[in-house]
C-alpha cells in the first residue's frame, strides 16, 4: 500500500497516513515509511495524519518509525488534524515526543524548534540590561516560566480540557 509523499521545500517530505493502521496493515505501512526515511536526507519528515481515527497500533508505528529515524539523523514531526487524533495524543503524552502540530505550517515550525503561532521574544541587549537598575526595594520578580519549544506541551492534560 503506497503511501501518499510529496516535498513541501528541500528539507521536509510529507507522508499522509489516509488509512486506519489495524493489524492487517501496520507491517506495510511501517515498511512505507522507514524506506521514506532515507530519501529526504538529514532533514524532517511530517506524518500528516489524515484519519481521525488513531489507534493503538498507529501509535506503535510512530514510535518505531521515530526511533529509527533518529538513529538515521531525521526528525519526525506529525500533523494532527482532528480534535480525536489530538486528544488521543495528548492522553498518551506523545505530543513532544513526536512534535504534534495542527497544521503542516506548525509541523514545519516544530521541526525548527518554535512554537507555532508565537513569535521569538526579543532578547535584551546589554545596554538595556545596563540601563536597568535594581534596588533592593523592588519587589521580587515572578518565577520564570517555562520557556521553549515545547514548554507548552510539556504540561499534563486531559483529553477533551483545555
Amino acid at each position: 500500500m503506497p503511501l501518499l509523499s510529496y516535498r513541501l521545500d528541500e528539507s521536509h517530505l510529507v507522508v499522509e497516513l489516509c488509512d486506519v493502521v489495524d493489524p492487517d496493515n501496520e507491517a506495510a505501512i511501517e515498511q512505507e515509511l522507514l524506506t521514506l526515511l532515507p530519501c529526504c536526507g538529514p532533514s524532517t519528515v511530517i506524518v500528516d495524519v489524515v484519519t481521525p481515527l488513531l489507534t493503538p497500533r498507529a501509535l506503535g508505528v510512530l514510535l518505531r518509525v521515530r526511533g529509527d529515524a533518529e538513529q538515521r539523523g531525521v526528525s519526525i514531526a506529525v500533523v494532527a488534524r482532528y480534535e480525536t487524533t489530538r486528544e488521543v495524543l495528548s492522553a498518551a503524552s506523545l505530543n513532544r515526543v513526536l512534535r504534534v502540530a495542527y497544521s503542516l505550517q506548525g509541523a514545519e515550525l516544530r521541526s525548527r524548534g518554535c512554537r507555532p503561532g508565537t513569535e521569538a521574544p526579543r532578547k535584551e541587549g546589554l545596554r538595556e540590561r545596563l540601563e536597568r537598575r535594581i534596588t533592593p526595594s523592588d519587589p521580587v520578580p515572578p518565577p520564570a516560566r517555562a520557556v521553549g519549544p515545547y514548554a507548552d506541551t510539556s504540561v499534563p492534560r486531559f483529553p477533551g480540557k483545555r
